[in-house]
C-alpha cells in the first residue's frame, strides 16, 4: 500500500514507494520493512462442516524495523528510545520464518 503522502517513483511502469532511510540506534543501523505474514484464526463457536471448511488463516501486513534475522526467526520492533545511550525497544515481535510470506524494504 502506498500512502498519499509517501514519495513514489515508477518501477517498470508501476508506482512504488521509495525506500525509507535507515535509522541508527546506538551503533547499529536498522531498516524498515513491510512484513506480510500468516496468523492463526480461531473460533470457539459450534458450526457445521461447510462453515468450518471455509476457515483460513489471516494475512497480516506489519511495518517495522528489523532487529535481527536468524535461520528460524525474524525479530522486529516499531518503536524505540535512546536516552543518554540507554537503548530500549518496543512494539516487538518474533516471527517464525515459516509464517512470513514476503518482506519488502520500505
Amino acid at each position: 500500500m502506498i500512502w498519499e503522502d509517501q514519495k513514489t517513483h515508477l518501477e517498470n511502469g508501476v508506482e512504488m514507494a521509495k525506500k525509507t532511510s535507515s535509522i541508527i540506534i546506538g551503533d547499529k543501523e536498522y531498516f524498515k520493512y513491510l512484513i506480510v505474514w500468516e496468523d492463526i484464526v480461531g473460533d470457539s463457536s459450534i458450526t457445521d462442516f461447510n462453515e468450518f471448511s471455509k476457515m483460513s488463516v489471516a494475512t497480516i501486513n506489519t511495518e517495522a524495523y528489523i532487529f535481527k534475522k536468524t535461520d528460524k526467526y525474524v525479530y522486529s520492533f516499531a518503536s524505540y528510545q535512546n536516552d543518554n545511550g540507554e537503548v530500549s525497544f518496543g512494539d516487538r515481535n518474533v516471527y517464525p520464518r515459516s509464517v512470513i510470506k514476503k518482506m519488502i524494504r520500505i
